[in-house]
């Protein structure tokens, strides 16, 4: 898309409302990387510094988020962001930031293999990576529930999903520690 010569608006900004729309219409979606800022001069037909401005700004809206070595992603809150929704508070703890950030740029590397995969073992591959790195990193995900517990920022269920009856719902058996999970029941 090159830029309009007759738009008012800042370059930048031109190129900002288009990647705010693509996440509008679902051409973009949570953690889908963004091109570099070299390449997006060259689809926008703008200059490098300015597509980096526009990086910088959608990162600054909380629309994206970068991975150092990796790119610049769509936040996985943006398209509730843009439909005037609240973001959770991000983590200001930077080593858990940087975890997370990790995290969900392994994930992200797991899930563009599966949706590249050519033959049904590939695909089987990819999701067993995608639950073993879940499954590995169990203690950072529930490391990010407690630190958002302990800030009493829960997350919303969505609206559209049904909301369980509690009163009808028997107690959740406890969950066992990670030191109690390999060994045998006591006699």
């Amino acid at each position: 898309m090159a830029h309009d010569p007759d738009d008012k608006r800042a370059l930048f900004q031109q190129v900002v409302d288009d990647i705010l729309d693509q996440i509008r219409d679902g051409r973009l979606n949570p953690n889908d990387p963004l091109p570099s800022a070299r390449k997006m001069a060259d689809l926008y037909g703008v200059a490098s510094m300015t597509a980096q401005r526009a990086l910088r700004e959608l990162q600054h809206r909380r629309v994206t988020y970068s991975v150092a070595g990796k790119g610049t992603f769509v936040h996985p809150d943006a398209f509730d962001l843009l439909r005037g929704g609240v973001l959770r508070e991000p983590i200001d703890n930077p080593d858990l930031r940087r975890r997370v950030a990790a995290y969900l740029a392994d994930q992200q590397a797991i899930t563009i293999r599966y949706h590249h995969a050519r033959t049904a073992d590939d695909k089987n591959a990819a999701l067993h990576d995608l639950l073993r790195h879940a499954d590995t990193n169990s203690d950072l995900i529930d490391e990010v529930i407690k630190y958002q517990a302990d800030r009493s920022n829960f997350a919303q269920q969505p609206e559209h999903l049904p909301r369980p009856n509690h009163d009808d719902q028997a107690p959740s058996p406890a969950k066992r520690s990670r030191s109690n999970r390999n060994r045998a029941p006591k006699q």
